[in-house]
């Protein structure tokens, strides 16, 4: 039964095919986006991503319940679900596209195109942030449909390194998303760096507004916050009479990132107020993700190109000839024994099938040969049997 259900979730090749391309068309669009996310890049080009990611994310979502009716019609749902990673196809289609794409097309198109300066509401929410990572999942789907890379002749060690590649790589999308709410995890806090910010600003402008012998004064206090990298989310800086002090060159862009939509931020008792960008943290995020997903692709490529060979030759491989020496009486290849494994169980099986079972057969295939050409008496005794 389990042999008739495998594979009874693909689609004919051509649509699998398209598929494994839209895969990993959408792996490379995740770095994009949070390449964007570092280098903060304008409200135009966030809005192709936001349509990017709706078109990539309702095509796994119709992807998905296709196979769920394909295979719910023959009574074999629970199964895809369970031993073919249909988790996997759902929780990286419909979660995403109704918590984080959904929603982001459905600002943009409703704000006609400003949408992307809203899209912040999106990424403050530590479970949106941590959700759009899940989309690394697909990752795994090319495991799944390049299932033969190692030994095209071993089910068993097809399924044995999917699955614990999924392991791996699960464990992994977990922790990151359990790191998202650890109170002492700070990586693209908004909050703790505004805070922050507002207090170095509010100590600047205070110094500068002194007008104290040797005190800074406000152009070198413009040039310091346009020289500084450190000071690069600052968007717009005004005094007490809402004097304009500062105009960030990136300020078109950097409003796309602007807290509370470019709200004008108090310094303090100061009286200046300031529009600051979050870029800086979300940044800090973005760099966490891409290292995470490279830690990704690196341990799916070490499941795939070492461990499914090491698997292969050690049991695969041994399990695959002692099974074809057992069923097919004209095939007698001796399972090879690395000395170094010789103390391990599989070889262990491995000696006793190369020196008694193979022994025992051609003693028995000589035994067939000599009846069938009429002898009488037979070499074969009981104890070589027992």
């Amino acid at each position: 039964m389990n042999a008739r259900k495998f594979g009874l979730d693909h689609f004919p090749k051509p649509i699998e095919y398209a598929i494994l391309f839209l895969i990993i068309l959408v792996i490379a669009l995740i770095f994009v986006e949070e390449l964007a996310i570092i280098y903060a890049w304008s409200g135009d080009k966030l809005a192709y991503l936001v349509w990017a990611a709706f078109i990539f994310d309702a095509v796994f979502s119709l992807e998905f319940a296709a196979r769920a009716v394909h295979t719910g019609r023959r009574g074999y749902f629970w199964h895809y679900i369970k031993h073919q990673r249909g988790w996997i196809d759902f929780i990286s289609s419909f979660p995403l596209l109704l918590l984080i794409s959904g929603p982001a097309l459905y600002i943009l198109l409703a704000q006609d195109g400003g949408g992307v300066q809203s899209l912040a509401f999106l990424s403050i929410l530590k479970t949106a942030k941590a959700v759009r990572v899940t989309r690394i999942l697909r990752l795994i789907r090319i495991i799944k449909l390049f299932g033969k890379i190692q030994n095209a002749e071993s089910p068993m060690a097809n399924r044995h390194v999917g699955s614990i590649a999924t392991m791996g790589v699960t464990a992994i999308v977990i922790a990151l998303l359990i790191s998202q709410f650890a109170p002492f995890m700070h990586v693209g806090d908004r909050a703790a760096y505004l805070e922050s910010r507002t207090g170095d600003l509010t100590h600047l402008v205070q110094a500068a507004d002194r007008a104290a012998p040797g005190a800074p004064d406000f152009e070198w206090l413009a040039k310091y916050i346009e020289s500084s990298a450190v000071q690069s989310d600052v968007i717009r800086l005004r005094n007490k009479d809402e004097k304009l002090l500062y105009l960030n060159p990136r300020a078109n862009e950097l409003m796309h990132y602007a807290y509370g939509a470019g709200q004008w931020i108090k310094l303090g008792d100061s009286g200046y107020s300031a529009q600051i960008s979050y870029h800086i943290p979300d940044a800090e995020h973005a760099r966490l993700n891409l290292f995470v997903m490279v830690a990704i692709l690196a341990l799916t490529l070490a499941f795939m190109l070492i461990y499914a060979r090491t698997f292969a030759q050690q049991i695969a491989d041994p399990l695959f000839v002692m099974n074809r020496g057992l069923r097919q009486w004209e095939y007698n290849l001796e399972v090879r024994i690395p000395p170094e494994l010789a103390s391990e169980e599989v070889f262990q099986l491995a000696h006793a099938y190369n020196e008694r079972w193979l022994s025992l057969k051609n003693q028995i295939r000589a035994f067939r040969r000599r009846r069938d050409a009429g002898e009488e008496k037979s070499a074969l005794s009981l104890d070589d049997v027992f």
